[in-house]
């Protein structure tokens, strides 16, 4: 690369930083979270991760979720720690694949949260409109809607069949056939999903740390999450917005046509999506969707167990779920693989 372009540019792309509108009013959006006393409130939450080494005829995997369980005012403690190693064949749309599979593998874990432990809320670290929208993004030519209700059951089945036997994979055994692997493949996470939602979506929120939704601010075109992070410095939570709500058509209809697509496969009534700050100060805001409206008791929950302004619970899962290139190369050998390593994974 050339750097002088950067050089020459610099003051130009200064300037251009500096002009973005950042005093914006937010009062009329934001809450002050007052003290209150501790709940007995008891959370569990979790995240996953997954890495590969590409080799010319197949991939190597390795795939991870983890949980942790938290009441307000105890310690952490772990919940379920599930781990899969597996070559991914057919050898095909690999990067999709695995994403697909670390998130059955974390929604398996988060049923199997509500169904063992006896817990008030389950912290999904991302978005439930993130979730909703890989619906469309695996059901882009339509063919799934067919297929959903001839094997919901079936599917249903064999995902509680993993679930009472301790023998939890990222997705069945679907054999090798391009066409059906793929389907049922993604089935299988419409499936979890809905499942989660219909039988506890009370209980289940989304914690995200990234959002570039503009639904409260629509007019500067500049991410909620942006504006609420520059001009909010108490600790707080914005008043929720029902993205099901049918005034969410007027200002973003792709969103709106988003949740109300996903009625063929569940009948969502409510879908809250808000900002938290947890702790005073310059910590982070952070995105909260949940299906129902999350009341101050919760949230002031929320704050207690967080360092640093995040969910202790959540930030611990992702430390402990993280698979390194290390992991990969030891897995590797324990295996007894030392095929060479495919060119594109080399550079």
């Amino acid at each position: 690369m050339d750097y002088s372009i950067i050089t020459k540019k610099k003051e130009y792309i200064r300037n251009k930083i500096n002009s973005i509108i950042r005093d914006i009013d937010t009062s009329k959006y934001w809450i002050t979270l007052s003290k209150s006393e501790l709940s007995d409130i008891v959370f569990a939450g979790g995240d996953g991760s997954y890495n590969k080494r590409n080799y010319t005829n197949y991939c190597l995997y390795v795939v991870g979720s983890v949980s942790y369980i938290n009441k307000v005012g105890g310690k952490i403690g772990e919940s379920l720690s599930l781990w899969d190693v597996d070559i991914i064949l057919p050898y095909s749309q690999v990067s999709n694949r695995l994403r697909l599979y670390m998130t059955n593998l974390e929604l398996k874990t988060t049923l199997w949260n509500f169904i063992n432990k006896d817990i008030d809320y389950y912290l999904f670290d991302g978005s439930l409109y993130s979730l909703i929208i890989q619906t469309h993004t695996y059901n882009a030519n339509g063919f799934l809607k067919g297929e959903f209700d001839k094997y919901k059951d079936e599917l249903l089945n064999k995902i509680y069949s993993q679930i009472e036997s301790g023998e939890i994979c990222p997705t069945v055994d679907y054999g090798n056939d391009l066409k059906n692997r793929f389907l049922f493949e993604q089935l299988e996470y419409i499936v979890l999903l809905t499942e989660i939602f219909k039988k506890y979506g009370d209980k289940f929120i989304g914690i995200s740390k990234t959002s570039k939704m503009s639904l409260y601010f629509s007019e500067y075109n500049i991410p909620d999450m942006g504006i609420f992070q520059n001009n909010i410095k108490n600790k707080g939570y914005s008043k929720p917005l029902n993205l099901c709500d049918k005034s969410i058509k007027d200002i973003n209809k792709n969103v709106y046509d988003a949740i109300n697509n996903f009625r063929y496969y569940y009948d969502l009534k409510d879908l809250y999506y808000q900002f938290v700050r947890l702790e005073d100060g310059n910590k982070p805001v952070l995105c909260i969707t949940s299906l129902k409206e999350l009341d101050e008791e919760i949230l002031s929950s929320l704050s207690s167990i967080s360092v640093g302004g995040y969910p202790y619970i959540l930030k611990k899962s992702h430390d402990m779920v993280k698979i390194k290139d290390s992991d990969m190369e030891r897995c590797a050998k324990i295996l007894g693989i030392y095929d060479k390593i495919d060119r594109d994974e080399v550079l």
